[in-house]
């Protein structure tokens, strides 16, 4: 009867394993190392502790990624990968939570996993300085490592449905295994704890399609069909939503706090004060004249809000100024007009009123400079009139305030949204982005 030992043998590229059920050989590449092996052709199990027992395991119907046949070799970074095995594995209480684990060989002899789940890709390598023990024994949900933040992702426990090639670990008696996941966009902690107290940690980061395409030359690879977010794919660009929303309100804050200080400080002093005379002889042949002093205004990031108004004394009669503000350094002129207006009588014995005697307008984003007023007055007075002319800087300018805020609030809220839509689409509570969730 066959054991383990006479299933090795040698051909033209040195060692090699012979099926014990249909006779085929294959090249081996971890000889040495080697504890279970999948016929590539009938996919009998081989076990070096539980020979006769693994021969009779399920494993005819497996079906494997055909990018990662057995001896299919990669490079990246300019380091050849070769694929020694696939293993097809799924947690336990969730069998559609599933991956295929490609198990490759470095060409300086270092094994290394690449998992692949609905088209997403994870490649993690064993890491021997992760304080594991520290990690699973703190009540905390994150840390730190590397210079990293890592949260927990899941704790499961997998079992091995199908295999084949070769494998220096046992694959099958895996059920016991406590597993846990800890991610930090791109990067990924994985620990695994065995039964008997032995800890295996891996260290990996998300692959992307296009990504392992190039590595192995296949461009089938990045046209696979996707679902769903990879356990450590970084989403909205790989942004830090916390970091992002920090500073965004904190410069929400400074906008708000320098928007009142600014207004506070500013409002209502006066930059221009002209008494403008009107005599009726003037009123009633033409539209006069005038032109004010030149005046300066305050330089501002998003410009000043200026109120202008006039004063005139009324009775039935109306007054308007016809403005234009010019800046004396540009040539550009802003035109606007300020009426004042006061009617007032008895009808029935019931005295009424209306219309004001103070004119004002207001000027938003005015930029800083030196500026002068050019005016023309049009009226229906009916004696000598004098009109007090002011400008003044108007009270905190909430409303360029607020377009600086807003936009950034709006942006602020939607990245959270959508962060918190992709985290549930990763732990499967969502079936996508912008849909409704599962519960």
């Amino acid at each position: 009867m066959k054991n383990w030992e006479s299933c090795f043998t040698v051909d033209e590229h040195g060692r090699a394993f012979k099926c014990s059920k249909c006779q085929t050989v294959s090249k081996l590449y971890l000889p040495n190392k080697l504890e279970i092996f999948a016929c590539p052709k009938c996919k009998t199990i081989h076990s070096k502790d539980h020979f006769e027992k693994y021969l009779k395991l399920p494993n005819q119907n497996a079906q494997f990624l055909k990018y990662f046949k057995i001896g299919t070799v990669g490079t990246y970074d300019g380091i050849k990968y070769t694929v020694i095995g696939q293993v097809s594995k799924r947690v336990v209480t969730r069998p559609s939570d599933m991956w295929e684990e490609i198990v490759l060989l470095s060409e300086t002899g270092e094994i290394s996993f690449l998992n692949c789940s609905y088209g997403n890709y994870t490649w993690v390598k064993t890491h021997h300085n992760i304080p594991a023990q520290q990690i699973l024994t703190n009540i905390e949900s994150t840390f730190e490592f590397e210079g990293r933040d890592y949260s927990f992702m899941q704790g499961y426990n997998y079992q091995s449905k199908y295999c084949i090639g070769e494998f220096p670990y046992n694959l099958v008696d895996v059920k016991k295994i406590n597993c846990s996941d800890y991610i930090a966009p791109p990067h990924v902690i994985s620990i695994e704890k065995h039964p008997d107290g032995k800890i295996d940690c891996f260290l990996g980061q998300h692959m992307t399609r296009k990504q392992v395409s190039i590595m192995f030359n296949d461009y089938r690879i990045e046209s696979q069909e996707k679902e769903g977010i990879g356990i450590a794919q970084p989403v909205l660009g790989n942004v830090d939503v916390d970091k992002f929303t920090k500073f965004g309100l904190l410069t929400i804050l400074f906008i708000v706090i320098a928007s009142i200080i600014s207004g506070n400080t500013r409002a209502n002093r006066t930059f221009v004060k002209s008494t403008i005379h009107l005599p009726l002889s003037e009123a009633t042949s033409k539209n006069p004249e005038f032109v004010s002093n030149s005046f300066y205004l305050d330089s501002s990031a998003t410009g000043n809000y200026l109120e202008f108004s006039s004063y005139v004394h009324l009775s039935n009669e109306w007054v308007e100024l016809g403005l234009t503000l010019i800046n004396e350094a540009t040539g550009e002129e802003r035109e606007f007009g300020v009426v004042s207006e006061y009617y007032s009588g008895v009808d029935d014995g019931y005295s009424w009123a209306e219309g004001e005697e103070t004119g004002t307008v207001g000027l938003s984003e005015v930029p800083g400079g030196k500026y002068h007023l050019k005016g023309t007055i049009y009226s229906s007075v009916t004696i000598d009139k004098t009109i007090f002319l002011t400008g003044r800087y108007g009270g905190t300018e909430w409303w360029n305030t607020l377009i600086l805020v807003i936009p950034l609030l709006v942006l602020i809220i939607v990245l959270n949204v959508l962060k918190r839509n992709y985290e549930q689409m990763r732990r499967g509570e969502r079936d996508s982005l912008f849909g409704l969730n599962d519960e």
